[in-house]
């Protein structure tokens, strides 16, 4: 097992993530290490400085946590605004789709009584649905068993055609 030094480890580092268009193979080939040492080695080395390295992402923030977030965001003055992101393990994509979701929120009126009463009618709409679908459950089902007794009756019996 080859021991590389530190340095060519940061080196390598900073080829795969300056790499462009050029795959993970051709930069591993190159350099001769495996793709699986390079990945570890940007796991370890890759982050920038004073981002944090957490293990929840962004989609498993709930509301409360967002909407902190966005308003610290928006606080912020444009040049800290990306050490902001860096510390909290975001992207601006994330914050401008949060408060899009809020804006979309806030300008939605909701009328409860509205909303209460039309979800009362769907329920009432869904029972007798539910009631007429269980009729007509019923009634094929009978339809069936008759077809079943016809077919074994003139198996056993005969159809009668020929008497």
């Amino acid at each position: 097992m080859a021991m590389f030094s530190e340095e060519f480890k940061n080196a390598a580092v900073q080829k795969y993530l300056s790499r462009g268009s050029r795959s993970v193979t051709d930069i591993c080939t190159e350099l001769g290490i495996s793709d699986c040492s390079l990945y570890n080695w940007s796991q370890i080395r890759g982050k920038p400085l004073g981002m944090n390295n957490t293990k929840r992402r962004p989609q498993d923030w709930d509301a409360v946590e967002k909407m902190t977030a966005v308003i610290e965001f928006e606080k912020l003055d444009p040049g800290k605004q990306g050490e902001f992101l860096r510390k909290q393990g975001l992207h601006s994509d994330h914050i401008v789709a949060w408060k899009k979701s809020m804006q979309a929120g806030l300008e939605s009126p909701i009328d409860k009584k509205a909303s209460r009463k039309e979800l009362s009618l769907l329920k009432a709409e869904n029972k007798e649905l539910s009631r007429d679908l269980y009729k007509k459950d019923k009634a094929l089902a009978a339809v069936t068993a008759l077809l079943v007794l016809k077919k074994k009756a003139d198996l056993l019996w005969g159809t009668g055609e020929n008497e």
